[in-house]
């Protein structure tokens, strides 16, 4: 996938213009994504055994195993299931709780200190965090002293159709000190930054995640890139960003169907989010169209001009309708000459 640098809603645009340490940490514990697969004749008995379940009073458990239910019959391409999601599921929000960041220590540049942690921690139904773990916390040791101050904040819990549920909870903080304003390391600093990250936590999909979209963005060509893109979908793969340059980076080599298959936990939340993404269904329409799956193929690629935002660049929006003309013009058949 290419770096649409002219699309100011795009991830790499965003990417580049962001801050030194990364613009974007997916969540390694979130609700996105289903263990379970579902062929599409299976997933309305799936939605409907889920309705009927919360129509009573289920446990934590079994909310948790509907959730799942409920993401893998909209992977399947069950529209209600979808819907649902959209409308009855609600994320947590915090109500109470101050954070006041650490002082000391750091990694100094011209009097400026920079530090990233990230904590993956169970958000329980009485709104409170628990069990955090530490997922990064580089340079320094900061990661102790926030999570004694998250202990006694608030949140929200999830809720799904009314019924509030347990969660992981991610936290990630982007810390600077030493400067009243704010500095911008060079291209080649937020590289090393980005290498720095990883090293120090070689777990964390943030890490992995902003090296691999700096390397997309700035060092395409780096032979870490492919590395580091696989090492990012292997710990975020319901990202969409991951999963589509995944997907893209496998239609390159031919492997339309795995394609697919890496975009499937991606693709349906695309079109029906409060921020459609384009780019998604037209890797999607790349993968049938390399299957020869014309009908799929000019679906996609239509839903995806369907979608662009009305504020991109006239050359992006073109490039997306030509790119369906492409497809029309190979999917019809040609006519039978003359006798």
């Amino acid at each position: 996938m290419h770096a649409y640098l002219d699309d100011p809603s795009s991830y790499e645009r965003r990417v580049a213009q962001a801050t030194n340490l990364g613009y974007f940490t997916p969540k390694a514990s979130s609700l996105e994504g289903a263990s379970l697969e579902l062929e599409p004749d299976q997933a309305p008995r799936v939605f409907e055994e889920v309705l009927q379940v919360l129509k009573g009073n289920p446990s934590d458990d079994v909310l948790r195993r509907a959730l799942e239910d409920l993401r893998a019959a909209c992977d399947a391409d069950y529209e209600k299931a979808c819907v649902f999601l959209k409308e009855e599921v609600r994320g947590p929000v915090k109500v109470a709780g101050e954070v006041v960041h650490p002082l000391e220590g750091g990694v100094k540049r011209r009097g400026a200190q920079f530090a990233v942690i990230v904590l993956d921690c169970r958000l329980e139904v009485d709104g409170r965090l628990h069990a955090c773990q530490v997922i990064e916390d580089g340079p320094n040791q900061y990661a102790a002293r926030l999570i004694a101050q998250l202990s006694v904040h608030r949140y929200t819990p999830w809720m799904l159709a009314g019924h509030p549920m347990s969660s992981p909870y991610s936290v990630n903080f982007n810390l600077q000190y030493g400067s009243s304003r704010a500095l911008e390391l060079s291209t080649e600093q937020k590289l090393q930054w980005a290498r720095l990250r990883v090293a120090w936590s070689p777990r964390s999909p943030s890490a992995w995640t902003n090296l691999a979209a700096q390397l997309a963005v700035h060092a395409p060509a780096d032979l870490d890139y492919p590395g580091a893109l696989e090492r990012a979908y292997a710990l975020s793969p319901g990202f969409w960003w991951t999963a589509t340059e995944m997907a893209w980076q496998r239609i390159q080599a031919g492997q339309h169907a795995a394609a697919l298959m890496t975009l499937r936990p991606v693709i349906r939340r695309s079109s029906l989010g409060e921020h459609p993404n384009p780019y998604v269904l037209e890797t999607a329409a790349a993968a049938h169209f390399g299957l020869k799956q014309c009908t799929e193929a000019l679906a996609e690629q239509r839903k995806a001009v369907e979608l662009m935002p009305a504020e991109w660049p006239a050359p992006e929006k073109m490039r997306f309708q030509a790119r369906l003309q492409d497809y029309q013009a190979a999917c019809t058949p040609s006519a039978p000459a003359a006798p």
